[in-house]
C-alpha cells in the first residue's frame, strides 16, 4: 500500500515534510521518497539515473545531455528502423505523419517507455506520478530550402506554445519534460538542437511572462525560419528584436552522438538548426507531465486509437507496471484494481503478468 503524507513540523522550522510511504506485507513502513521545504518552494528528492550535477543543470539552466541512459543495441536497432522508414524520404517538417508515433510495435516503443526515461523524468520533476504526451521519431534532411515556414534553420522559441493553453508556471516549478533521443552523430549530420541557457535567477532572457516569440498570444506573426522571423522583429518590433539577438549570441550547439538524449524543458529557448547537405538526422521526440498538470495536452493521438488490431495489446502485455503506468494504466495499489478489476484487465489481455496487481490487494488490509 502507498501512501502520502504532508506533516507540519513548524516548531524544527520547516513548513512542511512530504513523504511517500510503502507499507509490506508484514506492515512495517518504508519510505519512497521524501521531501522538505518552505510554504513556496519544495524540493522532492527522487531516485534515478541522473546525477547530481545532471538534475542541478537541469533545473538551473533548463537542459543537460545524457549519453548511456539507452542500451547501445537497442539505439542499433532504432537506427536501423528509421533509415528503414525515411530511406527514400525525410520527414516535411516536424513529426513522422504517423509512422512512428507511439505504440508502433517497434523497437521504437522499448525508447518510448525505457524506465531508464521514466526514473530520470521522475527525478527531474520530483515526483513518481507522470504521465507520457509525445512520442514521435522523425528524420530530417539537409536541403536549401529556407523558406518562411521551414523547418530547416528555426527560430528561436519555447515548445509551451502548442503544448498547453497556459503559461508556464514559475521557474522552480517545472510541470514538464521534454527529451530529444538522438540516432545520429551530428558532428557528422549536423542539426543539432541549440539551447539558449538560463544563467541564475535574474537572467534578462527568462523573465516571464515569455511572450517574445513568433505566433505568441497573438501579439505576433508566425514564422517557422530564423531569417524570417529575425526580420520581421527588426522592421516591425525592434525592441523586441534586440532581445531575441541575445538569444543567438548566447546559443550553445552541443554535439550529440547516438544514444545521447537532451531532456530539457518547455520554457527552456531553443532551435533546430540545418542539416548537413547529403544528411539526414533521425531523433525520437518525447515528453512527459506531471500526472495531475492536466492542462498539459497529448501530441500525439490517444494511445488507444490502434487498439483491435492486437499489436497495442501485445505492447500492453510485455510492459512493466512503471511503464504501463506513463500512459494511463493504475500503479498497483491504486483504488482502481480489486479482485474483479484485476480478473477483467487479465481476460482482456491474455498471458499477462497480474500478479503484481494482485501483490497488492493482498497486503491492501493490513
Amino acid at each position: 500500500r502507498v501512501r502520502e503524507a504532508v506533516v507540519s513540523t513548524q516548531s524544527t522550522g520547516v513548513s512542511s515534510f512530504l513523504a511517500l510511504l510503502c507499507f509490506d506485507k508484514n506492515c512495517s513502513t518504508k519510505i519512497l521518497y521524501a521531501s522538505v521545504g518552505n510554504l513556496n518552494t519544495m524540493t522532492t528528492s527522487v531516485e534515478g539515473p541522473l546525477t547530481t550535477e545532471q538534475v542541478s543543470q537541469w533545473q538551473e539552466r533548463g537542459y543537460v545531455v545524457v549519453p548511456g541512459l539507452i542500451e547501445s543495441q537497442l539505439v542499433q536497432s532504432c537506427t536501423q528502423i528509421m533509415h528503414d522508414i525515411f530511406k527514400n524520404s525525410a520527414s516535411k517538417d516536424f513529426g513522422s505523419d504517423g509512422k512512428c508515433e507511439f505504440p508502433t510495435s517497434t523497437d521504437l516503443d522499448d525508447v518510448t517507455v525505457h524506465e531508464n526515461l521514466i526514473d530520470a523524468v521522475c527525478q527531474l520533476l520530483g515526483s513518481p506520478d507522470i504521465l507520457l504526451t509525445q512520442s514521435d521519431g522523425w528524420c530530417k534532411a539537409g536541403h536549401t530550402d529556407f523558406g518562411a515556414q521551414q523547418n530547416n534553420d528555426q527560430r528561436f522559441h519555447m515548445d509551451y506554445g502548442n503544448n498547453t493553453f497556459m503559461h508556464p508556471t514559475p521557474w522552480h516549478e517545472p510541470e514538464n519534460v521534454a527529451a530529444i533521443v538522438y540516432l545520429a552523430d551530428t558532428e557528422v549530420t549536423g542539426g543539432g538542437t541549440a539551447v539558449c541557457y538560463r544563467e541564475g535567477e535574474d537572467d534578462e532572457l527568462y523573465q516571464p511572462p515569455y511572450i517574445n516569440m513568433p505566433g505568441q498570444g497573438g501579439h505576433w506573426e508566425f514564422y517557422n525560419d530564423r531569417k524570417h522571423a529575425e526580420a520581421y522583429f527588426e522592421k516591425n518590433h525592434p525592441e523586441i528584436a534586440k532581445f531575441r539577438k541575445k538569444l543567438y549570441e548566447r546559443q550553445r550547439i552541443p554535439i550529440y552522438k547516438p544514444g545521447d538524449v537532451l531532456l530539457y524543458r518547455y520554457d527552456v529557448w531553443h532551435r533546430g538548426t540545418p542539416v548537413n547537405i547529403g544528411h539526414k538526422r533521425a531523433v525520437i521526440n518525447i515528453a512527459w507531465k506531471k500526472r495531475d498538470s492536466f492542462w498539459h495536452q497529448n501530441w500525439n493521438p490517444g494511445w488507444g486509437k490502434w487498439n483491435y488490431y492486437g499489436k497495442t495489446e501485445k505492447v500492453i502485455t510485455r510492459l512493466s507496471p512503471k511503464q504501463r503506468a506513463i500512459i494511463g494504466i493504475p500503479k498497483p495499489g491504486h483504488p482502481y484494481w480489486n479482485e474483479k478489476n484485476v480478473e477483467w484487465f487479465g481476460a482482456r489481455y491474455p498471458g499477462i503478468n497480474l500478479e503484481p496487481y494482485r501483490q497488492n490487494l493482498k497486503t491492501k488490509d493490513c
